[in-house]
């Protein structure tokens, strides 16, 4: 058999971008989408400046922006070389090719008009009816930060550090001291460059002192936002705390937030205020999981009106103490506001009503027990049980997940495919700008690319461009409509 041949290299051909553009390729979805948002609206600054040279077309950069982040391709030096050989890249930018720092700059300037792309599209997909409303899963996930883990430093640290340095700067002027200072310097195993030490000295001190003023427990030397964060293989990283509310319908990112805290409790109810602004709903279920239970914020999406199934944290009882004595086998007494131990004795409260945190014990039946030293390893030599002011509201919570266990068991499906999708397939595992602010569009990016792609997989290609059209013919009907009376209002 033969073998195929293809083009002679040399060949003249007439063809035209649009020829090489894949009749449903993404990127003729992005540029629909695109014409018909109106940028000005969202911030962007439209009008091209009356003096200096010409500017590249807003349309052309938002265009090249989320075509970018959708194709793992985030970095301003990728997306330069895009123009010049990646033909759905030229066909979007019309053959135009911004260098690295045009694009960086352009989206350093349009920060928060990026970030409102993605509520643009909410917007589009919930009149579409792509958006359920009814179940909402919230969850975070820890995104690594612009930041090395070594230019991170706690209190503790930067005094070992300053520490070490005078210990070195010490060792130095005793060797000086016997010699010569030059015939220490090869003398010492590792010559000492003092003022390199000091400069590193005055460096410490000084992030010691910023953090007495701000009251900051570490600091960052690179992206100040960042913080060491906990990861999923057991190490720590420096990160974001990266919230998302994801709609269960069709598994859509309805909202996000980045947080500088580690932990999620405390980010539940801002997150359920956001969905209701951005969705305009009163009420629907929340679905999270045991990381948000706190019984304050839990009470604060009670009165927004929402209902919560979240997971209960499992109790920290003693590794070696029996199972009878653990602290779910002390049952409260609501008539009473007493505890009863699995021994039957009564547990009284020895704090004022008005305390949030209540404390039972009861000394005398403690001191007779003879379970006393593997109920409690307490000095005191007594069982001590706490009881807080939401006590009773997180039961009614508890309750109401266990009457929905088959909701909770799909959370990981809703809310853990789009954080898959975009660390994995998106390459967003990373942020490449640095500070708060900035991390805050790549994720509306990273956000809005994966929505993007859910709305074309579960509409279809020519079934979005139609609805992206129908935008276009209803601005027309409006402009037609009212033409004539500002016609007739000006006769």
């Amino acid at each position: 058999m033969g073998e195929l041949t293809g083009q002679d290299r040399e060949q003249t051909m007439l063809w035209s971008i649009e020829e090489m553009v894949e009749p449903d390729s993404m990127a003729r979805v992005i540029d629909r989408f695109v014409e018909v948002t109106d940028l000005k609206k969202l911030g962007f600054r439209t009008e091209p400046a009356q003096t200096g040279r010409p500017r590249y077309p807003v349309k052309a950069m938002v265009k090249l922006m989320i075509y970018g982040y959708q194709n793992t391709l985030r970095s301003s030096r990728k997306l330069e070389r895009e123009t010049r050989r990646n033909l759905e890249v030229m066909w979007l930018m019309n053959g135009l090719q911004p260098d690295y720092k045009t694009i960086s700059e352009f989206r350093r300037e349009n920060l928060r008009p990026l970030q409102k792309l993605l509520r643009e599209f909410v917007k589009l997909c919930h009149g579409w009816g792509l958006i359920g409303g009814e179940l909402i899963a919230i969850d975070g996930t820890k995104i690594k930060a612009s930041n090395n883990k070594k230019q991170n430093f706690s209190r503790k640290k930067l005094e070992e550090r300053i520490e070490n340095i005078d210990r070195q700067i010490e060792e130095y002027f005793r060797i000086a001291e016997e010699e010569d200072a030059s015939e220490a310097k090869k003398s010492a195993e590792k010559p000492i460059d003092i003022d390199e030490l000091l400069k590193h000295k005055e460096r410490y001190e000084g992030y010691l002192r910023e953090m007495d003023e701000t009251g900051a427990n570490e600091i960052s030397a690179v992206d100040p936002d960042a913080r060491l964060m906990g990861n999923n293989r057991g190490g720590v990283d420096m990160a974001y705390n990266v919230q998302s509310a994801v709609d269960a319908k069709n598994h859509l990112v309805v909202d996000f937030d980045v947080s500088l805290q580690p932990a999620d409790q405390g980010q539940l109810s801002p997150m359920i205020r956001k969905v209701k602004k951005r969705l305009k709903i009163k009420r629907f279920i929340v679905v999270a999981d045991k990381g948000y239970y706190q019984g304050e914020d839990l009470w604060r999406a009670k009165k927004l009106k929402v209902k919560t199934i979240v997971s209960k944290q499992k109790a920290a009882n003693p590794k070696d103490q029996p199972e009878m004595l653990h602290i779910e086998n002390f049952k409260y007494n609501a008539e009473t506001d007493t505890y009863t131990c699995p021994m039957g004795q009564t547990l009284k409260s020895h704090s004022k009503k008005t305390t949030k945190r209540k404390k039972y014990f009861n000394k005398k039946a403690c001191e007779k027990c003879p379970y006393r030293d593997q109920c409690t390893n307490a000095s005191k030599g007594f069982r001590t049980v706490t009881r807080n002011q939401y006590a009773d509201f997180l039961n009614e919570v508890d309750k109401f997940t266990a009457e929905n266990m088959d909701i909770y068991k799909h959370r990981q499906q809703i809310v853990e495919h789009p954080f898959g999708t975009v660390k994995r397939t998106m390459d967003g595992g990373y942020f490449l700008l640095r500070t708060r602010r900035k991390v805050r569009t790549e994720a509306a990016l990273l956000f809005f690319g994966y929505d993007l792609k859910r709305a074309y997989n579960v509409l279809g290609f020519h079934e979005i461009m139609a609805r992206l059209d129908a935008i276009i013919s209803a601005v027309f009907r409006l402009f037609d409509f009212f033409i004539p009376i500002l016609n007739y209002s000006g006769n």
